[in-house]
Parts: C-alpha cells; sequence; structure tokens
C-alpha cells in the first residue's frame, strides 16, 4: 500500500471523527446540558485516541496556499458557539484544573464552553482543508495533529476531567435514582 492511499485512509478514518464531534456541538443547541456532556464524555475518548494515531507526515507544497483560505472560513465559529455553549452549560460551565500537573501546583479556572469550542474550532482547520478545499491528505493529517499536540489536546484531556466530574458527582454518586436513569437513558444501544 502506497504512502498516500495510507494517508488517505488515516485522513479518512480521523474526519469521521472529527465530523461527528463538530455535529455534536452544531446539535448542542437542541439537547438538554447532561444529555450533551454523557455525548462529549463518551466521545472524547475515541477522538483522543485518533488522534494520538496520527502520523508525522510533510506538508503539500499546496498547503501555504490553502491554510490562510481554512482559516478564514472557519474564522465565526467560535464566536458562535462559545456564547450558545456557556448558556447551555450553566453553572456546570466553570471548573478548577491545574494547567501543567508536571509543574504547577495552582489551580486556574477553566470553561467547558472554552474547550467544546476551541476542540471544535482546531477540528474544522483540518476538515475544511480536507472537505471544502480538498487539499492532499497530508494537509489535514499535519494540521490536526498539530493542533491536538500543541492546543486542542489539553482542553479534550481537561474537559473529559471536568465533564467526569460533573456527571459522576452530580448525578450518578449523589443521586443514585437520578443515576440509574440517567445510566439506562444515555447507554449505547
Amino acid at each position: 500500500m502506497s504512502a498516500a492511499h495510507n494517508n488517505r485512509e488515516i485522513a479518512d478514518r480521523f474526519r469521521v471523527i472529527a465530523l461527528r464531534f463538530c455535529s455534536l456541538v452544531d446539535a448542542a443547541p437542541n439537547m438538554d446540558r447532561t444529555e450533551l456532556l454523557v455525548a462529549v464524555y463518551r466521545m472524547l475518548p475515541g477522538l483522543i485516541d485518533e488522534a494520538v494515531r496520527l502520523p508525522e507526515v510533510e506538508l503539500s507544497e499546496k498547503h501555504d496556499e490553502l491554510a490562510p483560505k481554512a482559516a478564514r472560513l472557519r474564522s465565526h465559529d467560535h464566536q458562535r458557539l462559545y456564547p450558545m455553549l456557556k448558556e447551555k452549560l450553566g453553572d456546570w460551565d466553570l471548573y478548577r484544573h491545574v494547567f501543567d500537573p508536571t509543574k504547577d501546583e495552582e489551580a486556574i479556572l477553566g470553561t467547558l464552553s472554552d474547550d467544546l469550542a476551541d476542540i471544535y474550532h482546531d477540528l474544522k482547520d483540518g476538515l475544511i482543508l480536507d472537505e471544502t478545499l480538498q487539499a492532499p491528505p497530508e494537509d489535514s493529517i499535519w494540521t490536526w495533529r498539530l493542533l491536538f499536540h500543541s492546543h486542542w489536546g489539553e482542553h479534550a484531556i481537561s474537559a473529559l476531567g471536568a465533564i467526569h466530574r460533573r456527571l459522576f458527582d452530580t448525578i450518578f454518586f449523589l443521586a443514585p435514582v437520578a443515576g440509574e436513569l440517567c445510566a439506562s437513558r444515555y447507554s449505547s444501544p
């Protein structure tokens, strides 16, 4: 199998889960916050797993021409998503975490709305390159990999921890009957 064919398969596989995440966030206005967070909680580990598997690739010669176009096409996503998610999540939005657990001792504040909007934004860069601009798969893979390691990976890990605490402290452990109902309502078919 050629490297180009293999890279097309890798980009296609990652595109599927990136699209699922972006579609989920786009559907957030029609979901209650628990339903949204359960869906994100179930999806983030797979998204992280696929991102970790993205190989190091060389950029195509077209990348320098296409990347600014991709940035312009998705420039308003964060401005649209962040306020909607902040309102949707309400008092579940804010959480505390340590930015660099290998060095920092003091907790900082984070918001799930910013985490989800930033993940969406960074995934869209590669999706736009792949789908709208029809860039070579290496450009999408390179973009997704770079942004995972430099930005959205941290947001995904922090969000996953915060969502875990929210769902299980609030719903499953403090309200056992409600927890059973939520577990059955939001479980896989």
